[in-house]
């Protein structure tokens, strides 16, 4: 039994909002914006000094396709569209229209991988500040969620760690979008780790970038399991490459041991990229990225459950919110191993609203990779583009619902749709 210290603080308030977001990843921005444009009182707040998560800290990148399955037409706009169409107006994203595969935008890959969308990752900060200012969003940065108080099955206040010490907000509403399901879990949502069998997540990986590369002389994918990935501006690439296995998201320990090692990993991509690459051979590092990502972590039990089928038969729910069609991609989850696991998916899949909608927790709503969802379905459902789609829904859900003097399980469906599609979003 681990030794415990009973403590206890007054938290003092920053104040009450009727929408709190926690995390400010890709799916936390979107829900924030949407959420403040339709005139909501919102809090952003996010652990990291900057706006964007996964693909800013994490150096993620291109965003995988926002098409359809066989790459024929969009199926996320919304926010997604809005953001990188800001980026390509400085250079800092290459529209998806403009990309194909195979080529050196995609590490020569070609399923799944038809107009991507390669951006960089400060510019992306940029225009993330921006567009939270314009929508009025009240943004603390450098401030990390720790419990949550709830009552009657409701979340009354979140409990922050700001830099100038443990600080309190009230809020009508609540959306997680941590990317572990952390309010979820302290408010007693029940959840799960990983595959249901086994409790092993996928893998998580540590990205960089490098410059200095001659794109004319990159002919072939590099040696796997490294991946290059062109950014926008010549010469300059990302490098999605090795894993580390059975590591939980949630733990400290387990999170320190993975990032020690992959660090360690960098150094010996980068050295089959420098000289094992055609192309590579003048190729310099220029930054790690300052977290490790993480493909997978805790999944909620909600109100539906997304499965394999429904992503494989592509079920058009009535109460949908996005719509997908990346493979359902599982990295290999333990060394021993070998490929990706994947089923084959339909042209174009659904999320419904209730796979947002956690048990147990009256107020609140999850957007990212942590929806209500199988873990074989999460594969595809945990990229940027669905994630910012299912932010962007989760913060006019919430906004339908405080206008409404509802909860968010009792919103009109059809109200919700009629306000995402004249936000640009694609639900048919």
């Amino acid at each position: 039994m681990e030794h415990t210290i009973l403590y206890q603080k007054e938290a003092p308030s920053y104040g009450h909002y009727d929408i709190v977001v926690l995390g400010g990843g890709p799916s936390g921005v979107c829900a924030a914006v949407e959420a403040a444009r339709n005139g909501a009182k919102t809090l952003l707040v996010e652990g990291a000094g900057m706006l964007g998560g996964m693909a800013t800290t994490a150096l993620v990148g291109p965003f995988m396709t926002n098409y359809d399955r066989d790459g024929n037409r969009p199926v996320v706009g919304g926010l997604y569209r809005e953001i990188i169409e800001r980026l390509s107006r400085t250079d800092g994203a290459i529209l998806p229209e403009e990309t194909d595969s195979p080529s050196i935008h995609t590490s020569f890959l070609q399923r799944y991988h038809r107009h991507v969308t390669p951006f960089d990752s400060f510019q992306l900060q940029i225009v993330l500040d921006e567009l939270t200012q314009e929508a009025g969003v009240d943004v603390l940065l450098y401030t990390r969620f720790v419990d949550c108080i709830c009552e009657n099955g409701r979340i009354k206040a979140v409990i922050l760690a700001a830099l100038e010490g443990l600080r309190s907000v009230t809020g009508d509403l609540f959306i997680d979008c941590t990317g572990n399901a952390d309010v979820a879990s302290a408010a007693g949502v029940p959840t799960w780790k990983g595959e249901e069998d086994s409790g092993i997540p996928q893998p998580g990986t540590l990205m960089f970038e490098v410059d200095q590369v001659e794109d004319e002389r990159y002919l072939a994918r590099p040696t796997k399991p490294v991946k290059a990935y062109r950014m926008p501006r010549k010469g300059c690439y990302k490098v999605n490459h090795y894993h580390v296995y059975n590591v939980d998201a949630t733990d400290s320990r387990s999170m320190t041991r993975a990032h020690m090692e992959a660090r360690r990993q960098v150094l010996d991509a980068y050295r089959v990229l420098h000289d094992e690459t055609p192309g590579f051979e003048h190729a310099q590092l220029t930054q790690t990225a300052s977290v490790l990502g993480m493909r997978e972590s805790r999944h909620i039990e909600g109100r539906y459950k997304v499965t394999v089928d429904d992503v494989n038969q592509g079920v058009k729910f009535s109460d949908r919110v996005a719509l997908f069609a990346f493979g359902m991609d599982v990295h290999t989850r333990r060394s021993t191993d070998s490929g990706n696991f994947k089923i084959e998916v339909a042209d174009i899949y659904y999320v419904p609203y209730r796979s947002l909608l956690p048990l147990s927790c009256d107020n609140l709503l999850v957007a990212g990779k942590t929806i209500s969802c199988q873990s074989q379905a999460a594969g595809g459902l945990r990229v940027m583009p669905c994630a910012m789609a299912l932010g962007q829904a989760a913060g006019a859900a919430a906004a339908l619902a405080k206008k409404s003097g509802v909860l968010p399980a009792d919103i009109s469906i059809p109200a919700l749709h009629e306000t995402l599609r004249a936000h640009g979003a694609i639900l048919d």
